[in-house]
């Protein structure tokens, strides 16, 4: 689509490609495996287009999710990140090499302090400073992996799958699934040299690898990854460094894959296995995975909005304090969500205020999230006059 056609919905963009192909919607909706009904009310905008039904029908189109979903004027290329992803990429590539003979390592307590303020940085979607920091603190961490001894080198391997993690978090903002994909491996492969700590980043790295397949709608393959995720966490116990917190996690996980489905059943099934284990781990930070009694709330609240129950999402969200110590990309998404359903319940000034919110939690994460793309998309489409605080954020995602 041309720089003109940026406020054309999803919906409409998939109406043009049916009609373009020669296909009706009716055929569409039997080869996505999708209602006729919902998908007109989604052609013609009377309903969201969810990642889900974007997926399947971008499937039965043959063409990529990208090309139905509104895109912004900027690509990954022209991103002012990608400079600084050359020395990062480098450095996932060069992991099984030896350490550099220049290289020593700070000791462990400070290297735990360093990691921790790399994850801050990703979790505040601070992209470019994290991304400026990552290779340097990604080869001292392989240093201290390779030359420290005993339980302080299994400490080392740990805290450097934990750094890998951030090459993911930078590479799914950028929109370098490949990028993504490589760190994932990397954290697994230096977990796995991590002693007690082992089942619960491999755990929490099956966890983050789910994000590529909700994205595309293969839904059958973020379920294997959740499974994967729990043998993994076979045998351990709550003195397993991050079982709990990982095992929570991933019925967060799956909660959002059963919405996608449209099960709410298993949804609140997985809701409230986590919201169990919540109960008994308080609010926890481990593996740079915030996870406890708010972030089950949270995923209630996303879960219901996936699954087109608007009312019950915004009453859902009255009830969510988070805490002082929160990720400011998890505030920022929260936001996202109630923007989503304001805008449903055609209540556009509240849907506009939480994408303020967002934007104040974390700027880079709001101004390159596709929902929020599609949300701004479908407020300027219906908006007979752009209101200032509507302007602003036509700007800002260049939609």
């Amino acid at each position: 689509m041309s720089d003109g056609h940026q406020h054309i919905s999803t919906g409409e963009r998939i109406a043009a490609y049916a009609r373009n192909g020669g296909v009706t919607l009716r055929a569409l909706a039997a080869r996505a495996g999708v209602s006729y009904s919902l998908l007109t009310k989604v052609t013609s905008g009377h309903r969201p287009a969810s990642p889900a039904l974007v997926a399947a029908v971008a499937r039965a189109l043959g063409v990529t999710v990208d090309l139905l979903e509104p895109q912004p004027h900027r690509d990954a290329t022209t991103d002012p990140l990608m400079p600084l992803m050359a020395p990062i990429r480098a450095t996932l590539d060069l992991y099984d090499l030896a350490p550099q003979e220049d290289v020593t390592p700070r000791p462990l307590p400070q290297l735990r302090v360093a990691v921790a303020h790399i994850n801050a940085l990703a979790q505040a979607a601070q992209y470019k400073p994290m991304a400026g920091a990552l290779p340097g603190l990604l080869t001292e961490l392989h240093a201290a992996a390779h030359t420290f001894n005993g339980h302080d080198q299994q400490q080392a391997w740990g805290l450097l799958s934990e750094a890998y993690r951030c090459g993911h978090s930078v590479g799914i903002a950028i929109g370098l699934n490949g990028l993504s994909t490589t760190a994932l491996n990397r954290m697994d492969w230096a977990a796995q040299r991590a002693g007690d700590r082992a089942p619960g980043l491999r755990a929490a790295r099956e966890y983050l690898r789910v994000t590529a397949y909700l994205r595309t709608g293969d839904l059958e393959a973020c379920q294997r990854l959740q499974d994967s995720g729990r043998y993994f966490l076979e045998g351990t116990d709550p003195n397993t460094p991050g079982a709990l917190v990982a095992r929570g996690q991933l019925h967060l996980g799956s909660a959002v894959v059963a919405a996608r489905a449209g099960d709410k059943a298993l949804m609140e099934h997985h809701l409230n296995e986590a919201a169990r284990i919540a109960a008994r781990t308080g609010e926890q930070n481990d593996f740079s995975v915030h996870f406890g009694p708010t972030n089950v709330s949270v995923h209630r609240v996303m879960t219901l909005v996936e699954v087109g129950e608007h009312a019950q999402a915004v009453a859902a969200s009255k009830s969510v304090r988070f805490p002082s110590d929160w990720a400011p990309t998890r505030i920022g998404h929260h936001h996202i969500d109630l923007a989503r359903s304001y805008r449903w319940l055609a209540r556009p000034e509240t849907a506009l205020y939480h994408l303020d919110q967002a934007y104040a939690a974390a700027p880079q994460q709001a101004s390159r999230h596709p929902l929020v793309r599609e949300t701004v998309t479908a407020l300027a489409r219906t908006s007979h006059r752009h209101s200032d605080a509507l302007s602003v954020w036509i700007t800002r995602t260049g939609v």
